[in-house]
């Protein structure tokens, strides 16, 4: 399967493709040694989907403290995040780039906070995106 994915990944860095099958936007908590697959293939017409997050998701906001053109960077620095935020940390694949986000806030205020803690820890480029972020 890990196999799998890697040639999937090549050929879609490569610009190569499958015939009827195209990437898409995935986000996924993961912890240290987690195993999961960096993003799921979904033929045209399928409803089902591939991650499901745990609760519903709503419009809201997260602080972005980093974006990588490869998953070890993203999966590197979202380790690291771990031990410095309380909150929850996500890497996102988002074509090109893995990007790795915090927090689940629904309201600009509260996720402002958290981008000025993330900037005194070190994260000097911090800022709000705004995405679907879990329910709580």
């Amino acid at each position: 399967m890990k196999r799998l994915i890697a040639v999937a990944l090549a050929a879609v860095v490569l610009g190569l493709g499958f015939v009827g099958c195209t990437p898409r936007k995935t986000t996924k908590v993961v912890s240290p040694g987690q195993d999961y697959s960096l993003y799921e293939m979904e033929q045209p017409g399928d409803t089902t989907k591939g991650i499901t997050p745990s609760a519903a998701t709503v419009p809201g906001y997260r602080v972005q403290i980093f974006a990588s053109s490869t998953n070890e960077g993203a999966n590197k620095v979202a380790s690291e995040a771990r031990f410095k935020f309380t909150e929850r940390v996500y890497v996102e694949y988002d074509v090109p780039y893995y990007k790795v986000r915090v927090g689940d806030y629904k309201n600009r205020s509260d996720v402002e906070i958290l981008r000025e803690k993330a900037k005194n820890l070190g994260y000097g480029d911090a800022w709000i995106v705004q995405t679907e972020v879990n329910a709580q």
